[in-house]
C-alpha cells in the first residue's frame, strides 16, 4: 500500500511540475512575442513616418525659392504637416516605452497571480493605450495630408503654374 501511495505522489508532482513548467514556459513567450511584437511595429512604423517626413523636408528645403514663392501658403502647410509628423513620432517613442514597460507589469502581475489566471488578463487597461493610439493616428493622418499637399505641391511646380 505504501508503494502504491508513492507512485500516486510521484504522479501527482510530475503533473504539477509539468503545469507549473508549461505555464511558467507560456508566461516567457507571451511576454518575449509581446514585447518584440510591439516593439517591432512602434519602430518599423515610426521608421518609415521619419524617413519619408525628413526626405520630403528635405525636398522643400531644397526646393524652397521655387515652390514657397509661388506657393507660400501651400508649402507652408505642407512643410508643417511634416514637421508635425516628426515631433509626434519623437514623442510617441518615450509613450511606447511606457506603453511597454506597462503591458509587462500587467503580464508580470498576471503570472505571479495564480496558476490559472490567463497571463493577456487587463492588458486592455495598459497606461497610455489611448495616448499611443492618438499619436499614431495623428502622425499616419498629418503624413497622408502632407503627402497629397506635398503631391499637389509638385504638381504645380513641375506643370510650372
Amino acid at each position: 500500500m505504501g508503494m502504491f501511495i508513492d507512485i500516486l505522489k510521484d504522479l501527482a508532482r510530475r503533473f504539477v511540475d509539468l503545469s507549473v513548467n508549461e505555464r511558467i514556459n507560456d508566461y516567457r513567450a507571451s511576454y518575449l512575442r509581446n514585447q518584440d511584437v510591439m516593439a517591432q511595429i512602434t519602430i518599423e512604423a515610426d521608421k518609415a513616418l521619419m524617413t519619408f517626413s525628413i526626405a520630403v523636408l528635405a525636398a522643400l528645403a531644397v526646393l524652397s525659392d521655387s515652390v514657397f514663392g509661388p506657393y507660400g501658403r501651400l508649402s507652408f502647410v505642407t512643410f508643417a504637416c511634416f514637421i508635425l509628423v516628426v515631433i509626434t513620432v519623437i514623442i510617441g517613442y518615450p509613450v511606447s516605452k511606457a506603453l511597454l514597460k506597462d503591458g509587462n507589469r500587467i503580464l508580470s502581475a498576471n503570472f505571479k497571480k495564480s496558476l490559472t489566471a490567463p497571463l493577456d488578463e487587463g492588458l486592455h487597461k495598459v497606461k497610455f493605450a489611448k495616448l499611443s493610439k492618438v499619436l499614431n493616428f495623428m502622425s499616419v493622418t498629418l503624413f497622408v495630408i502632407g503627402m497629397i499637399f506635398f503631391i499637389v505641391l509638385m504638381g504645380l511646380y513641375i506643370k510650372g503654374v
